[in-house]
């Protein structure tokens, strides 16, 4: 996705959203030719993250029973 800086403002939820999606945004700047690149590194969703967890609290529910905890 290619944009200028003045319509930055106005285009920037489209950008932001391009960028979280993997795409890389490239800001051009009219009068000087300066380019600038928002690139945005996905991030897991918490349900993926906790698909990935399934299982690791198996055991009893009362934690002072686990060993190493004994009263």
């Amino acid at each position: 996705m290619k944009i200028s800086t003045r319509s930055l403002v106005r285009e920037f939820p489209k950008a932001k959203a391009a960028a979280r999606k993997g795409r890389t945004v490239e800001i051009r700047d009219g009068k000087t030719g300066e380019a600038f690149l928002l690139i945005a590194k996905p991030i897991q969703t918490f349900g993926e993250l906790a698909a990935s967890a399934k299982g690791v609290h198996a055991g009893p529910r009362d934690l002072s029973s686990r060993e190493g905890f004994d009263a």
